[in-house]
């Protein structure tokens, strides 16, 4: 995927229901006396492509570097290395449940282990270096998505899954954790699913729509129900019986989110859509801050939203009127 620039800005907010006070992290903070919607800007120096919390750190991938944020303020750590890989152009942040920080991108992938950094590529590991997805299992077990398919860490070992294994294709593109642990990969063939011993496969022959290529998925543990983003435009979701189709929704959604409502948040190119339940709602200006792409989200344990977006990090915080 071709990543859109747009030079990094001030974010000036100009809403009069709306008050803004910096602090010395680089944050703005705004709250509305009428619909009592807060949200935080986090500065993160450029448009920040994958972000994952860390107690009380954002972990954030700009175009070159990788930085973290503390989020009560203060000064923020911009990294050009993870270890000894480039900090380039990085795809995915993951903290597992050991509060091990991992990292993947071209180069492979990094963890980091208090101040340690460990290098995973073909050459220890690996079954490809184009790493696009990393998940973490609240076992302490880690799926890497490549290229040339999946890799799953268990304690030092790693085993490769392929199209010899079950998979519909190599090139991994998404990936999700249910909470019955399963595993599923979205592919550019259709959607896996793994449960340790026996694999799954979704496509246009059981169920999907017109187009197989899957490129973001999200799990809805309320509900349990997956949601996949398919081809140019659909949707699809799975109630673990039955496909729900939803046609021609948003041409480039690059990420999924559902939120504590079980509200489904999709990032795109364009910005921002939302499906509650009976109705798409398309927002470009949710809260006051124009996001004109929106490249990874995720929803907190408090019910926070997090975007990362081409104006840095946007923080929402619970409870939200929308």
């Amino acid at each position: 995927m071709k990543r859109l620039l747009i030079p990094a800005t001030v974010v000036v907010i100009a809403l009069t229901a709306f008050s803004r006070t910096p602090d010395s992290g680089g944050q703005a903070d705004s709250s509305s006396a009428a619909s009592v919607t807060r949200y935080r800007v986090y500065d993160a120096g450029g448009p920040v492509y994958a972000l994952a919390m860390q107690a009380d750190v954002i972990w954030c991938a700009l175009e070159s570097t990788v930085v973290s944020i503390p989020v009560r303020g203060g000064k923020k750590t911009v990294c050009p290395m993870l270890g000894s890989m480039p900090a380039q152009a990085i795809k995915t942040i993951v903290v597992d449940k050991q509060g091990r920080v991992w990292f993947g991108g071209p180069h492979g992938a990094a963890m980091k282990n208090g101040s340690k950094f460990s290098n995973f590529t073909v050459n220890n590991g690996l079954s490809n270096d184009q790493v696009n997805v990393i998940v973490a299992a609240d076992d302490g077990s880690a799926w890497v998505g490549t290229d040339s398919g999946a890799n799953a860490l268990t304690g030092e070992t790693w085993k490769q899954y392929t199209v010899k294994d079950g998979l519909l294709s190599n090139k991994i593109q998404a990936m999700t954790l249910d909470d019955k642990g399963n595993v599923w990969l979205g592919t550019d063939k259709g959607i896996n699913a793994f449960n340790g011993r026996i694999w799954s496969s979704y496509t246009t022959q059981n169920g999907m729509s017109e187009n197989d290529d899957t490129r973001a998925l999200a799990y809805d543990r309320n509900k349990g129900v997956l949601w996949a983003a398919v081809g140019e435009k659909d949707v699809n979701m799975f109630d673990g019986q039955k496909w729900n189709i939803y046609m021609d929704i948003q041409t480039g959604i690059l990420t999924i989110m559902a939120d504590s409502q079980s509200r489904i948040w999709f990032g795109t190119a364009n910005g921002i859509l939302k499906f509650n339940g009976d109705d798409w709602l398309p927002d470009p200006t949710p809260f006051g801050v124009p996001i004109h792409q929106a490249y990874q989200m995720l929803n907190d344990e408090k019910g926070n939203l997090w975007f990362a977006t081409e104006r840095g990090i946007i923080l929402v915080l619970n409870p939200y009127p929308f």
